[in-house]
């Protein structure tokens, strides 16, 4: 006669239940409370270790990542594959992105303005106060160009350790120190983009005088390519210099420029006011936009020579400018920026035949929201020829200008946390892969309601992260030094008010 099944044949446990009714009990389970089931007995902890189960469970939960799509087309078969291992990290990462609390925090002290000897080395391109996309033309909010840079991966930033900017590899936190001396130069801008990394620097000493307050200061670029090497490490090596400026530039809070790369082209657009004592006009700014092509190496360095005498026939002076636009011709392609600019992106296609100018408006005085309706512009330019050329309304929705790093922000995504109160967003940071959003914005309902001055407004910031399928919103005083973060789902970068840059990890 059959017997009964005993307990002590585990006829009651869930990892001995059928494989079909243990499979639905499975959906109702988040993947959090799968890793804490192995805490239950033995038998479940052998259960929920089986890669047979973890990595389904893997795909259908996180499709998007990169532990998935790397997964080896053999591991549901093997044992201690190393399966138990990559979902609880996936997971543990996803936990803390849905409660909007980073694993870890590792902050990094940035450089001073003044080095140690005193002079200063570091001035960021001063903000305009006045812009086409804020209510009234004022910017309600400015924040300092962050110095800092990030691209896939890479993040170069100006060490106060090292007292000199340093390329930090955010996969293993390996830290390598960027060619570029500091000493004798002020800083203006550092930007990462293509693996090309530019820094934008002045010299210290005027090299003539406008009047008695505006000296002009000779401005150059340098470009360094990052490269792989065999060891995982990464080499840095310069490519070449240029004179961003042919005239110069003050180092003044009233003049400002901003520029773009690719691989191969460099642009830059001037802004100065108009110091003439005869034609002087705040509406009438003199502008002024140049490419380059810094596509070849070359080892002049027109820093190191001033009167010109060491270039010639024999001297390979790359780069070299192959286009530039006055002010009128900024006018006839509909550009010019006035006394009110509403410029917030600039590129250089790759191949470089256009540059594309996107233009932020905001429509108040027509829309019948009282905070107006943002209406970006883009305009493509030629560099060769007369055509083709184009300027339409874009479908990018572009943040309120609030700083000049508002000029290199992305644009918000259509799954914006805050597409209604648009006015609100600082910036924002969206990771493709897994449509995982990180907004820095003032409260939406405060600040949109808040009818007094500027001054007076509720300043507080918060950082909003939104998955798939959670939101959450926290007061942030790490991220508001520059109003600047980047990063995807395993890291976060800001910059806090004591001039640390800091680093939210999720994944470790």
């Amino acid at each position: 006669m059959t017997q009964p099944c005993t307990r002590t044949q585990n006829n009651d446990d869930l990892a001995f239940l059928p494989r079909d009714i243990f499979w639905l009990i499975l959906g109702y389970l988040a993947p959090r409370d799968l890793v804490r089931c192995r805490r239950v007995s033995r038998s479940w902890n052998e259960a929920f270790d089986n890669p047979a189960i973890l990595v389904p469970l893997m795909k259908r939960h996180f499709p998007w990542t990169e532990e998935v799509k790397s997964l080896p087309s053999g591991l549901i078969e093997s044992k201690g594959c190393g399966a138990r291992r990559l979902f609880d990290q996936v997971t543990a990462r996803y936990h803390h992105l849905e409660h909007g609390k980073p694993r870890s925090v590792k902050k990094y002290r940035l450089c001073d303005d003044f080095g140690g000897a005193g002079d200063r080395e570091w001035y960021q391109v001063r903000p305009w106060e006045s812009h086409a996309s804020h209510i009234r033309q004022t910017v309600d909010r400015q924040f300092s160009e962050a110095l800092w840079t990030h691209e896939d991966g890479l993040l170069v930033y100006p060490s106060a350790h090292h007292q000199c900017l340093v390329l930090m590899d955010l996969s293993n936190d390996r830290h390598f120190m960027v060619p570029f001396i500091v000493r004798g130069k002020i800083v203006r801008r550092v930007r990462l983009q293509k693996r090309l990394l530019v820094v934008e620097w002045a010299e210290p000493k005027a090299f003539h005088w406008l009047n008695d307050s505006d000296g002009v200061h000779r401005h150059f670029a340098s470009s360094f390519d990052l490269k792989r090497k065999p060891d995982n490490g990464w080499s840095i090596v310069p490519r070449n210099q240029w004179k961003i400026m042919f005239l110069g530039h003050p180092l003044s809070e009233r003049d400002r420029f901003f520029s773009a790369h690719s691989d191969t082209y460099y642009v830059i657009y001037i802004w100065q006011p108009n110091r003439s004592l005869y034609t002087a006009d705040e509406d009438a700014p003199i502008e002024s936009l140049f490419v380059w092509d810094i596509s070849k190496p070359s080892s002049y360095q027109p820093s190191l020579d001033p009167t010109g005498r060491q270039t010639g026939p024999d001297v390979d002076q790359s780069p070299s400018i192959v286009a530039r636009f006055g002010f009128r011709d900024l006018e006839f392609f509909g550009v010019r920026q006035r006394g009110c600019p509403s410029i917030q992106r600039l590129e250089v296609t790759d191949d470089g035949k256009s540059i594309i100018i996107t233009e932020n408006l905001n429509t108040w005085l027509t829309a019948p929201d009282p905070l107006g309706l943002p209406l970006a512009i883009s305009t493509s330019i030629p560099l060769q020829g007369h055509g083709p050329h184009w300027r339409q309304e874009s479908n990018l929705l572009l943040p309120p200008y609030r700083g000049n790093c508002s000029l290199q922000t992305p644009p918000v995504s259509t799954r914006a946390l805050f597409v209604d109160s648009w006015y609100g967003i600082i910036a924002q940071v969206t990771d493709p892969n897994s449509e995982l959003s990180f907004c820095l914005h003032f409260d939406p309902v405060q600040w949109d309601s808040d009818g007094r001055d500027n001054e007076h407004k509720d300043q507080t910031i918060y950082l909003s992260i939104q998955t798939l399928d959670s939101r959450v919103t926290r007061e942030n005083q790490d991220f508001t030094g520059r109003g600047k973060i980047s990063g995807c789902e395993r890291y976060l970068i800001g910059e806090n008010r004591n001039r640390e840059l800091v680093i939210y990890r999720f994944d470790r």
